[in-house]
């Protein structure tokens, strides 16, 4: 059984296509962008965390910086390569908190694609993808005595 088609109908569905399929695509590489940027933007909030967890436990304060930003950048090193691997602010002397002393680890301006000022497919003007953020983390500080 063959199916026939009115005259002015064989070229709707290209037609619809045609009109449909910008959209489409601006969808997909949105979902695409804003799927990276969630992606490193909880792996940079792991490693602040695993930064700050290294350096509280570190039997001082000058250890505890040291500690802290080495486990940063081997964290983001590990999950993300070499091109992600930044230097974190880690402060253990200036936060105290409720009377405790503790650690503070930032990534500030890091930027979920390296070195660029865009979105991972680009089109960052459509799909509004923040091109850098800041992650910190605030830890108590656990002086260990010798």
């Amino acid at each position: 059984m063959t199916r026939r088609l009115r005259r002015g109908a064989r070229g709707a569905a290209l037609i619809e296509f045609v009109l449909v399929l910008p959209l489409f695509l601006t969808i997909l590489l949105g979902v695409i962008d804003w799927g990276w940027y969630f992606v490193v933007r909880e792996i940079a909030i792991n490693a602040t965390r695993e930064g700050a967890r290294i350096g509280s436990v570190a039997p001082g304060p000058a250890a505890a910086a040291t500690d802290a930003g080495a486990a940063v950048q081997n964290y983001l090193r590990n999950a993300l390569g070499d091109a992600h691997v930044a230097t974190p602010a880690v402060d253990s002397t200036g936060c105290a908190v409720a009377g405790y002393r503790c650690i503070s680890v930032t990534l500030a301006d890091f930027r979920p694609v390296p070195g660029a000022n865009r979105s991972i497919t680009g089109l960052q003007e459509w799909t509004r993808v923040p091109t850098a953020f800041t992650v910190r983390t605030d830890m108590r500080l656990e002086v260990q005595s010798p």
